[in-house]
């Protein structure tokens, strides 16, 4: 009895290992794919790779409007931002190209980027704001410059001239060693005169 339990579990350990031996090299063989498929594969991947640059493309043209024509003095400008800042901040996942959708086709948060740009509208808002009240300022501080009474030139006294006379030199200068600029300019006018004799 115990002989033919060894032999069993002799057989159940070579087929063990034979069905593991038959498997093993399986594992690590090439699959091999016909060049249809392969370049079936590409194809797929380029066109997803397209699609997402067009996606892309409606999102970066959004937020350029969004960000560009914040201040726009123009009728077309203004219409680009309120359709950008409408679109941005709609909630619907039903339309393709809704900033929901198109976030989430991006791997993007829509809700962080939409508080994101409405930070910025707030602080560009601010900021245009104060622009808009130091023109006003400047503008008032001109007009009322203009208004102001022109000062009459007054006429200018003359000035009392100061006589310069040369000071003799103190017998304390005259030990003294004179400053080398002092020593450049003296042989220079030396020079000079030698030149003009």
């Amino acid at each position: 009895m115990a002989t033919s339990d060894n032999l069993r579990a002799d057989q159940e350990g070579k087929m063990e290992k034979e069905t593991l031996d038959e498997k093993l090299p399986g594992l690590f063989e090439p699959d091999t794919l016909l060049p249809i498929q392969y370049f079936e594969a590409m194809r797929r991947k380029h066109l997803l790779e397209g699609e997402k640059r067009l996606i892309l493309s409606v999102l970066e043209d959004a937020v350029d409007c969004f960000m560009k024509c914040i201040d726009s003095a123009t009728n077309k400008g203004q219409r680009l931002f309120r359709d950008a800042d409408e679109w941005i901040n709609l909630e619907d996942k039903r339309w393709v190209f809704s900033f929901d959708n198109v976030c989430e086709m991006l791997d993007i948060n829509a809700d962080y980027m939409r508080a994101g740009l409405r930070r910025w509208k707030e602080k560009k808002l601010i900021a245009i704001q104060r622009r808009n009240e130091e023109r006003v300022q400047q503008q008032a501080l001109a007009e009322a410059q203009a208004l102001l009474p022109e000062p009459e030139a007054m006429p200018i006294a003359p000035q009392p001239v100061l006589e310069v006379k040369p000071m003799a030199k103190a017998a304390s200068m005259r030990g003294r060693r004179k400053s080398a600029p002092a020593r450049v300019a003296s042989r220079s006018r030396g020079k000079l005169r030698k030149a003009r004799a």
